[in-house]
């Protein structure tokens, strides 16, 4: 590894932590850094969606379902790049 990464993935760990993104460890839901190359890869893998407690009375609102995860990961992804932006770094979205 050289200093420039290094300097990088620093970089990049505190503009999230900074933002609330919280980096956690590999194979863990959440948030995940690699340095590659002269970049920083972020993962995310989120946490399994719970529906809410049941209540008496008129329903409100829905159940999060497993196909809110492809807005979840959109909201995330916006977020994210938005931090990094205004950090002053490049985001390049993969494909």
């Amino acid at each position: 590894m050289n200093d420039q990464g290094d300097e990088l993935l620093a970089r990049v760990r505190a503009v999230l932590s900074d933002a609330g993104f919280e980096e956690i460890a590999t194979g863990s839901e959440g948030v995940h850094l690699i340095r590659y190359a002269r970049e920083v890869m972020v993962g995310w893998l989120p946490e399994d969606i719970s529906p809410p407690p049941r209540r008496r009375g008129p329903r409100r609102g829905r159940r999060p379902s497993p196909h809110d995860l492809p807005g979840l990961r959109h909201a995330f992804s916006l977020a994210m790049a938005a931090a990094l932006r205004a950090a002053g770094l490049t985001v390049e979205a993969p494909g």
